[in-house]
């Protein structure tokens, strides 16, 4: 893992136990009693032309990095894994990605051609009862894209990060039709939008938001404060999604680094293990699911995990789809 910078990463770190942090190419803890934990958030989906010309591509998801003491009692972490962004999406999926239909409203078939659904946000809870307050850490998802008559810019913003990045709206100089990234206080605002069918875009706690007029914006990305999806104007605006905010509980791990993703470039793209999670959708693709996987030395101390295996040394717990990880205080 790359020794985070101010240009990518936020987060509290503590030194004490870093044998070689000088040298970023191997950068690593040296106590044997650490947990090493590795989320991302889900990919937006991309948007498709539709009646008109072009679709966009989704946000991609954050991306957050944590580290924790083995436990001297029994302890467990319930996980929640976002679910991609589908393109044309209606209905919801893990992690609180927004719909590209119009919610609350009664789904009429073939009505939902155009934008993509928000990336679910990844992250751990203290409890069953997932809410901000049983909120540990969280990487954001993406925002889905939306659609235009001239080219392929209304695309999704990336998962938080402490924030997530603004959806886009760069034709005919409106960009308020843009979803808006979650914060850290409150989901992002909703985007302008002409011929409103509501002004509900339902994004709010660990929730993306749709769009105001149905299938017309991408939707926003799940996360600590969801994204709002993108507005609708003739005649080339159907902006794209905001990205849903990460978060780290305050006292909670002994170091921990949140990473917003930029556009269609996963938050900490280079990580090890990554594969495809979190990858935005391209124009017309969903985008992929989250990941969590968490590493440490020694044989396993925790159950739980839907690939669970042991190399150099070290057990791996990887997560694709949630669930929840018990440690003990002594190897199984």
């Amino acid at each position: 893992m790359p020794f985070p910078s101010i240009s990518n990463a936020q987060g509290v770190w503590k030194l004490g136990e870093i044998p070689d942090y000088t040298n970023s190419s191997n950068y690593r803890w040296a106590n044997t009693s650490i947990i090493e934990v590795y989320i991302w958030g889900a990919g937006g989906g991309g948007a498709t032309p539709g009646g008109w010309s072009f679709g966009a591509p989704g946000g991609a998801g954050g991306a957050a990095v944590a580290y924790l003491s083995l436990p001297t009692e029994t302890v467990s972490y319930h996980i929640t894994v976002g679910r991609a962004g589908l393109i044309n999406q209606y209905e919801y999926r893990e992690g609180g990605g927004g719909i590209a239909a119009r919610a609350g409203a009664a789904f009429i078939a073939g009505s939902n051609v155009y934008s993509g659904g928000g990336g679910g946000y990844s992250g751990l809870f203290s409890s069953l009862t997932k809410t901000q307050q049983t909120a540990l850490i969280i990487a954001g998802g993406g925002g889905g894209g939306g659609s235009s008559r001239t080219g392929i810019g209304n695309s999704g913003g990336g998962g938080g990060g402490l924030i997530g990045e603004d959806g886009a709206s760069p034709y005919d100089s409106k960009p308020l039709y843009a979803g808006r990234g979650g914060s850290q206080t409150a989901a992002g605002v909703n985007a302008s939008c002409d011929s409103q069918q509501d002004t509900n875009g339902f994004q709010g706690a660990l929730q993306g938001g749709s769009c105001l007029v149905n299938s017309n914006g991408g939707a926003g990305g799940g996360g600590y404060w969801g994204g709002s999806a993108g507005g609708y104007s003739e005649s080339n605006t159907m902006g794209g999604g905001g990205g849903g905010s990460g978060y780290i509980k305050p006292g909670t791990f002994i170091g921990a680094t949140l990473y917003r993703a930029s556009g269609t470039s996963a938050g900490n793209a280079s990580g090890l293990q990554r594969g495809t999670a979190g990858n935005a959708g391209a124009a017309s693709a969903n985008g992929a699911d989250g990941m969590i996987y968490f590493k440490y030395k020694g044989t396993p101390r925790a159950t739980g995990g839907n690939n669970v295996f042991q190399t150099e040394g070290n057990t791996y717990h990887f997560f694709n789809i949630s669930g929840t990880i018990t440690f003990y205080s002594a190897p199984l």
